[in-house]
């Protein structure tokens, strides 16, 4: 492995290990207790802290398929453009038979 790939991995592991901190502090800060509801629904009781950063990577994750649809959109148009490709080079080495029977 290349030192530059070893070196971001690094980065990235001391950035998630940050991050982590970071909200384990903010949760520990954060002790008031919470029953929030979601579309009349009651939620189990639990920290403010807790529920902001539960909240926070329900939004991350639904963000992050989101951003997905565009990318198997484009996978699917790339599918149907390549099976049009092979039906037309189909027809190209039929009609360049037929020429070089005739």
């Amino acid at each position: 492995m290349s030192f530059l790939r070893w070196l971001m991995r690094l980065f990235y592991g001391l950035l998630a290990l940050l991050c982590i901190a970071v909200g384990v502090y903010f949760a520990v800060d954060n002790p008031n207790v919470i029953a929030p509801s979601f579309a009349g629904y009651a939620l189990p009781s639990g920290s403010v802290g807790f529920w902001l950063i539960g909240f926070l990577l329900l939004g991350l994750l639904l963000g992050f398929v989101v951003s997905l649809l565009p990318f198997y959109a484009e996978r699917r148009r790339a599918r149907g453009l390549e099976r049009q490709l092979q039906r037309l080079e189909r027809e190209l080495q039929t009609v360049r038979r037929q020429v070089s029977g005739d």
